[in-house]
């Protein structure tokens, strides 16, 4: 299942840990949000939800940022081989802001590649200031920079990046 959680959190949880042992517990993508400013955890039909809030400044480190592991799809979704995100309560990714379509885009793993796709959205996803065509996939590497709806943003780091990432934080911490 997709787990959320603070960024602060994270770093104090495994920015610690060797590469070794990081790798060993992170073994799929994350999502990193540099400005969440209103995290909930509250789970609803076996998916994560939060809430995204507008925010001019970035916060401090550590401070309404966000971690999302981009795994498998929830228990009981009926597109298992897909991780959705969306307003709708019965997508992996519970996304409550209006600008974000019901089923808005969904990832999917094809052998080692990530592939993003814009599922059809009103108001669109882009990779890295690009547009995605609806009902088409883009493949996504780490680093890359994910737009939804013009409201959400968040990086799309693979493990090896994300912890050079959580090394660098926790020091300035």
């Amino acid at each position: 299942m997709t787990q959320v959680r603070p960024y602060f959190a994270f770093l104090r949880d495994l920015g610690q840990l060797s590469e070794q042992d990081f790798l060993a517990r992170i073994k799929s993508p994350c999502l990193y949000f540099p400005s969440l400013p209103e995290l909930n955890s509250e789970e609803l039909f076996t998916t994560i939800k939060f809430k995204v809030g507008q925010a001019s400044n970035p916060a401090p480190l550590g401070e309404g940022q966000g971690i999302i592991q981009v795994s498998k799809a929830a228990d009981g979704n009926a597109f298992a081989m897909m991780i959705t995100m969306g307003r709708a309560p019965n997508n992996d990714l519970v996304i409550p802001d209006g600008r974000v379509s019901k089923f808005h885009a969904y990832f999917r793993q094809v052998g080692d590649r990530w592939m993003i796709t814009d599922a059809n959205s009103t108001n669109g996803t882009s990779v890295n200031g690009i547009q995605i065509a609806p009902d088409r996939s883009v493949e996504v590497r780490s680093g890359d920079q994910l737009e939804m709806a013009g409201s959400l943003h968040a990086s799309f780091l693979l493990p090896a990046e994300l912890y050079a990432q959580a090394k660098s934080d926790s020091v300035r911490l």
